[in-house]
């Protein structure tokens, strides 16, 4: 087993009869996944986690991040880089193929990164822009020029956009519309029923490490108590889903199931529609902020299985985190209330506060329906802001529904309809990109800015700490940002929370568990 800690377990819980799937084989892997995703193309998987990560068994990206969260050649054989930094040369590995036995080759890397820029979507889009130029010098080499020096261009392009074949795609003109996903990665796609399962299979022309299974079977399970019942009565191998702490604590030991444990560099946010109304005053997300009862949040959720959230966003375990970023100030209620006063608030005879105009401090939440301890910190955070004089109306929906409330398509371009509501990003604490993903305000950098936030000086900075090669120069810029971040609160970052997974050891124990994924990811599913 690497780079994890494990525990045993006990799953006290009824026989899970409502799923069953065919007779396990030595090399088959059933793993319950939370939600249908799509077709696993890089235009339709649905979530970052799992569905990325299952996207990239069938997709392969030219480097892939290592368990110590290193770039490392995966597709490339090697790279070279000019000493301005502008030009990174590709070498390919040889013998690739696709899975329908075309040759992959520098075109089809070409034509990948035009195509994510002629037809958007968030992630891939943004990591292709900074690309300027694209030439093919032969069929293993490609010449990438950039727009300008880009310090994590390895980390956070070559190891994101995973490369399509240029002869399948080169005709589709809505690429959402391939229901067949064609890779070079280690599993193809052998079957898919909506909201039902999926079947991988080994592709048995993968050019590289032999794949850790036959098969993979991944059915869809909404509910976390349906998903543990299946653990435990052996219809599953294991869960995607993290296990909640009280099950880490209430169930220390069981033979024949175990614990995955490790950072998890996961931070759920508190974030805010900062366009309209009180929500667009920095002084009133402060004073929301500042109510909200951290601790609380650590210590009854996750059991102290994580971090309290920073307001500067980034962890301390960050080598960029700006130490005088990493505490909230914190009020009472009666001081709260107080500073409400002084911001032209008054309270109403229900003790919710309104501006003079009588537009009232009173905000919809809206909180997945199937993630419990999303839905319980909501109701602290209602049960503090309440108390502050800022009523808070929590209200949980279906997955789908919400994030068509407030990332609709997967684009921040697209608007939003919601007021406060929850989310959870996942990135490497090495990684300064996520923080800059949050909050420009051009779509093509901020594709994760949910909030709406604009800020010119903060997107100064991230666009010079993007281009900084020097570390120390880069690190002050970051610090800087950080500032900005703390004291005009786009988003309130709540905890950080580590990861901890459930398995079958007899079935498989060599995962490797890598920061701010888990242990679904292609190192587990490739043997090296």
């Amino acid at each position: 087993m690497r780079h994890f800690k494990k525990r045993l377990f006990l799953f006290i819980g009824l026989l899970f009869a409502s799923f069953s799937l065919a007779a396990h084989t030595g090399k088959t892997l059933r793993m319950a996944i939370t939600q249908d995703e799509g077709t696993l193309t890089p235009y339709t998987y649905q979530t970052g986690y799992p569905g990325y990560e299952l996207m990239t068994l069938i997709y392969d990206t030219l480097y892939l991040m290592d368990a110590d969260l290193e770039p490392q050649p995966w597709l490339a054989e090697g790279v070279a880089v000019s000493d301005d930094g502008l030009t990174y040369t590709i070498t390919l590995k040889e013998n690739v193929s696709w899975q329908d036995g075309e040759v992959l080759d520098a075109e089809d890397v070409a034509f990948t990164i035009q195509y994510f820029k002629d037809n958007l979507l968030g992630r891939f889009t943004t990591a292709a822009t900074t690309i300027a130029e694209v030439s093919t010098p032969d069929a293993r080499t490609v010449v990438l020029t950039l727009e300008a020096p880009n310090a994590s261009f390895l980390a956070s392009s070559l190891t994101d956009i995973p490369i399509l074949p240029a002869h399948l795609y080169g005709s589709v003109t809505d690429p959402k519309t391939v229901q067949e996903p064609v890779g070079s990665g280690p599993y193809r796609l052998a079957e898919y029923r909506t909201d039902q399962f999926y079947r991988l299979i080994e592709n048995p022309d993968f050019w590289g490490p032999a794949p850790a299974f036959d098969e993979i079977i991944a059915p869809v399970i909404r509910d976390q108590t349906a998903t543990f019942q299946a653990l435990q009565a052996g219809e599953i191998d294991v869960a995607v889903r993290n296990v909640s702490p009280e099950l880490v604590q209430r169930f220390e030991t069981q033979s024949d199931l175990a614990i995955a444990q490790g950072p998890g560099f996961a931070s759920t946010i508190l974030i805010m529609d900062v366009t309209q109304g009180a929500l667009a005053r920095p002084e009133v997300r402060q004073v929301m902020a500042s109510l909200i009862d951290y601790r609380q949040l650590l210590d009854n959720l996750l059991l102290g299985y994580g971090t309290s959230g920073p307001p500067g966003y980034l962890p301390p375990a960050s080598p960029f985190a700006n130490p005088a970023t990493q505490e909230y100030t914190l009020l009472t209620p009666d001081e709260a209330q107080t500073r409400l006063g002084e911001l032209g608030f008054s309270q109403g005879s229900d003790g919710v506060y309104a501006d003079a105009e009588g537009n009232r401090l009173e905000f919809e939440f809206l909180t997945y329906s199937d993630n419990p301890i999303r839905l319980r910190a909501a109701e602290l955070i209602a049960q503090d802001l309440t108390a502050g004089g800022i009523r808070v109306n929590v209200r949980t929906m279906e997955r789908e529904a919400l994030v068509e409330r407030v990332w609709p398509e997967f684009d921040v371009s697209k608007g939003r309809s919601y007021q406060l509501s929850m989310f959870g990003w996942s990135a490497p604490v090495t990684s300064q990109a996520r923080l800059g993903s949050l909050i420009h305000t051009d779509p093509a950098i901020g594709n994760l800015n949910l909030a709406g936030y604009s800020n010119p000086e903060a997107d100064a900075l991230i666009e010079q700490a993007a281009v900084t090669t020097d570390e120390a120069e880069r690190t002050r810029l970051l610090f800087e940002l950080q500032e900005i971040v703390a004291r005009d609160l786009p988003l309130i970052t709540l905890f950080y929370e580590d990861g901890i997974f459930a398995y079958r050891p007899a079935v498989f124990d060599d995962w490797t568990f890598m920061a701010g994924q888990g242990i679904i990811n292609k190192h587990s599913f490739v043997t090296e």
